[in-house]
């Protein structure tokens, strides 16, 4: 059953939308003797997924004016959110949390917009955000749970089926579960049999805890590399998705990520940010089995 808000149809409308604007990235293979291969959003413009989803939304709306779009980030979203404004010809405030990655803060400087640090962590910075629209009457551009930005993201779903064979799992990580919702959709959609798994960190694990109460929930979280995956809640738009397209979810340690991290580095010379190190993470800690054809999402690279 199809979301009435989301279909493989919405996904088209955005891949048409966005296209000339975002690169069609690759599937590498890097070690024949091991059936494992990436899908290198690592190599997306502003370094990371997140320019598709916030494409599409800043393209579906409206011509802003003189208003700017608002979004809270971690720092991925923010940089999505600032490429597409340039692309509109448009205006940008991004609100991040204090622990935003110092990489990720100096490019969004770069990129010219308006930074606001607000809050302990990604939670605080979108309540900000959020009050900040409503006194302004500005357009909030959420990271994870607006469709749009949804549709965005699940473009890379439609890149995959045309560039490879049918896999036996596809890897994918969770924050608050726009990737996972988007993707997983389209993947179903054309391979039914495919597995999907989703990936979180133990320190943060918002997604897997609403699963299984039912429920968005707030999670308590502890620090962790993968920053762009932190977050205390999910959403009901993500969480839905989530249950009707995602078979499993599994959490890694922070060891494990930082084990993943190296490894790509060394072995490949793919340089990721924690937070796309997951999937291998998940791999190597033997959540996921390493018969099959395996498909993991190396989703940013935006690390210092």
């Amino acid at each position: 059953m199809q979301n009435p808000i989301l279909s493989v149809q919405t996904v088209l409308e955005a891949q048409k939308r966005i296209s000339p604007f975002v690169c069609q990235t690759p599937i590498i293979q890097p070690l024949p003797a091991e059936n494992v291969h990436y899908k290198m959003e690592c190599w997306q413009k502003t370094g990371s997924f997140k320019a598709r989803g916030a494409l599409n939304a800043l393209l579906a709306m409206p011509t802003p004016g003189s208003r700017p779009f608002v979004a809270a980030s971690a720092g991925n979203h923010g940089l999505g959110v600032a490429y597409a404004a340039q692309v509109c010809g448009a205006r940008a405030i991004i609100f991040v949390p204090e622990t935003v990655a110092p990489a990720k803060l100096q490019a969004l400087r770069e990129m010219g917009v308006r930074v606001e640090i607000r809050g302990k962590d990604y939670d605080d910075a979108e309540a900000e955000a959020i009050a900040h629209c409503r006194k302004k009457n500005l357009p909030f551009v959420h990271a994870f749970a607006d469709p749009r930005v949804i549709a965005g993201q699940g473009t890379i779903g439609l890149e995959i089926v045309n560039q490879t064979p049918p896999a036996d799992r596809v890897v994918i990580p969770i924050g608050g579960g726009g990737l996972i919702s988007g993707v997983a959709l389209v993947l179903k959609s054309f391979w039914p049999q495919v597995e999907i798994v989703g990936v979180q960190p133990e320190t943060c694990p918002a997604m897997l805890a609403a699963v299984q109460a039912g429920a968005v929930v707030e999670t308590p979280m502890q620090p962790t590399l993968a920053d762009g995956l932190a977050g205390r809640f999910v959403h009901e738009t993500t969480l839905a998705l989530t249950r009707q397209f995602v078979d499993r979810l599994v959490l890694v340690s922070e060891t494990a990520i930082r084990d993943a991290m190296h490894e790509l580095f060394v072995q490949h010379n793919f340089v990721v940010e924690a937070s796309a190190a997951v999937g291998l993470a998940a791999l190597r800690e033997g959540h996921i089995p390493d018969s099959g054809k395996c498909l993991i999402l190396l989703t940013g690279s935006n690390s210092d």
